[in-house]
């Protein structure tokens, strides 16, 4: 896979200016942002940290990064970033859509980290078959997301002799599969989805503001004309360099075109690959999308 480090050099500060999120004592972690929404006021974040404030116009890409870093802890941060930026162009909407890999980086970690630290029928819920099934699924939607709208954001066509699909994928299938995702970590969260004290609270501002962000600032786009070719787009040589092509086939969220009622999630060797690097990610604090940058969570 695929490491590019020049393009995040932004959103590293913002992460270090912003802190360990499941800190307490942070001004700017879960339990600030949460409080600060209950109470209706803004939280310590905004207006924007200083890293951002001092930006100057950074490129679409360290953009991207940026709001990443904020959409981990709350979308509702990156609204003055994105702030009169129209939505006019594949780049632009790649950029917004994009951004919401972060928040889904983060609901992914809190079920992680939750499952960790669950017992269920006297054995640790990590180990369930299912639910490492369900974490690896979501894992390769995070993927397939970052890859389609990655590429996006730098201009590269994945498929350029089938005008508009990868414009088409970015727009329609990204917010679904990450929505769809979303949806499937706050069955695995169960009751903890509901509660709203504790770390586990912010998951479910977390899926709110989401879907607030993704399917709010634009009309609901037309359907498409022609059905996306989804294995041309994810074994595009672009797509293969970014990340393993059988971990964006296995994404399950892919389904979600055909309209199937049941996601079927990933199995055998793939899904074990899946699970370790999403383990080893989470061990060493690397965030869940291609880039792999350090981030100031606590495992």
């Amino acid at each position: 896979m695929t490491t590019v480090t020049a393009p995040t050099a932004l959103a590293q500060a913002v992460e270090q200016q912003l802190g360990d999120p499941y800190d307490t004592t942070n001004p700017t972690g879960f339990r600030a942002i949460l409080a600060a929404r209950e109470a209706g006021r803004p939280a310590a974040a905004e207006p924007l940290p200083a890293a951002l404030a001092s930006s100057g116009n950074p490129t679409p890409e360290a953009r991207l990064h940026a709001l990443r870093a904020l959409y981990r802890r709350s979308p509702h941060l990156a609204r003055a970033l994105q702030r009169d930026r129209p939505d006019d162009g594949p780049q632009a909407a790649a950029v917004r859509i994009g951004a919401a890999v972060g928040a889904l980086d983060s609901a992914l970690r809190l079920t992680l980290r939750h499952l960790r630290g669950r017992r269920l029928y006297g054995a640790a819920a990590i180990d369930i078959p299912h639910l490492r099934e369900v974490l690896s699924g979501v894992h390769a939607d995070l993927l397939l997301c970052d890859v389609l709208t990655t590429l996006a954001v730098r201009g590269e066509d994945l498929l350029p002799t089938r005008p508009d699909a990868h414009e088409q994928a970015v727009r329609q299938l990204v917010p679904r599969v990450i929505q769809g995702a979303l949806d499937r970590l706050s069955v695995v969260m169960g009751s903890r989805f509901y509660i709203r004290e504790g770390e586990h609270a912010v998951f479910q501002l977390l899926l709110q503001e989401t879907q607030r962000q993704l399917f709010a600032p634009a009309p609901r786009p037309r359907p498409a004309p022609h059905p996306l070719p989804f294995a041309e787009l994810v074994t595009a040589a672009p797509a293969a360099a970014l990340a393993a092509p059988e971990f964006l086939t296995a994404a399950p969220g892919r389904i979600l075109a055909t309209h199937a009622r049941r996601v079927r999630q990933p199995s055998g060797a793939v899904q074990e690959r899946l699970y370790a690097d999403l383990e080893r990610r989470y061990d060493t604090r690397l965030s869940f999308d291609l880039t792999e940058r350090p981030l100031p969570d606590r495992p």
